[in-house]
């Protein structure tokens, strides 16, 4: 009775240790997607900040501001448009300065403009200098002021950045394959003396292999399952941290990863298993005592 006790305390704390350690592979998986998509976030908020200037030329009218503004509307690639008249700029130059610019200039040395900001995915050089080169040209513009070179720069450093991102994400799943591998190995391996058993008396592979399978499977699940919580348990705490947390990582972008997690815990422990199992089920008795 001691004896079968401890074997089943032995066989309880070995299944748990394997679970625990398929849980962490998990969420060091579900933390790298979370980290990706915080990087997609931080990117596309960069991008949502840059765009053009349209200066309009001293003598412009109502009607030429109005076809420019019309033209920005219309422009599927603009999030957004701001518009500021000569006496605008100048009243906010003076309050900055605290002094009359007015008065020192001679007049107004401003003219109006239209700071313009482009959607995240039109955010690029040639988006950029598709939409200035036609504003350019519009009646009443002096100029268009574009921040091509910035985009740029952006696009060379996320570029980098997604290349170095993307190898650590590889490497991390191929490290977290791996560990999930040895772990699920390591716990068929102590009951490779009842497959062999099992050969002895007839038992057919698939028949062997079954309940290692489904029971790599149901650890899977559960593995996938507490990660995906720990991950809607961060998600709940870290705006509290802060705030800009909330426009990053959406609710729906962290529940379709914890809800992934399950899935992928169970295809990757049955899949481990399944090759663990037909790995002693080709092993013959000797063999069974070299691993």
């Amino acid at each position: 009775m001691t004896r079968r006790r401890t074997h089943h305390i032995s066989t309880l704390g070995s299944r748990l240790t394997s679970m625990a350690s398929v849980m962490l592979v998990l969420l060091l998986i579900g933390i790298a997607c979370l980290a990706g998509v915080v990087a997609t976030g931080v990117q596309n908020d960069i991008r949502r900040n840059l765009g053009f200037v349209v200066v309009m030329q001293r003598d412009s009218d109502n009607d030429q501001q109005n076809i420019v503004k019309r033209f920005l509307l219309a422009n599927k690639g603009v999030e957004s448009f701001d518009f500021k008249s000569a006496d605008n700029i100048l009243a906010q130059e003076s309050e900055l300065m605290g002094e009359d610019i007015a008065a020192m200039a001679g007049g107004n040395p401003f003219t109006a403009e239209f700071s313009v900001r482009l959607k995240p995915g039109f955010a690029t050089v040639d988006s950029l200098t598709a939409v200035s080169d036609i504003a350019a040209t519009l009646p009443g513009v002096e100029e268009v002021v574009s921040e091509s070179e910035i985009i740029s720069g952006i696009d060379t450093t996320m570029r980098r950045a997604g290349l170095v991102l993307g190898g650590l994400g590889l490497f991390m799943l191929v490290v977290s394959v791996a560990l999930i591998n040895n772990t699920v190995s390591l716990s068929i391996y102590g009951r490779r003396f009842v497959i062999h058993t099992m050969r002895l008396v007839g038992a057919t592979n698939g028949f062997i292999r079954r309940p290692f399978v489904r029971s790599a499977c149901a650890s899977g699940l559960v593995s996938g399952f507490v990660a995906g919580l720990l991950l809607l348990a961060a998600r709940y705490y870290l705006p509290t941290l802060d705030a800009t947390f909330n426009r990053l990582v959406t609710w729906t972008d962290v529940v379709v990863i914890s809800a992934s997690m399950p899935l992928a815990g169970a295809l990757l422990c049955s899949l481990t298993a399944c090759v663990a199992a037909n790995r002693y089920l080709r092993a013959s008795y000797d063999e069974m005592f070299m691993k």
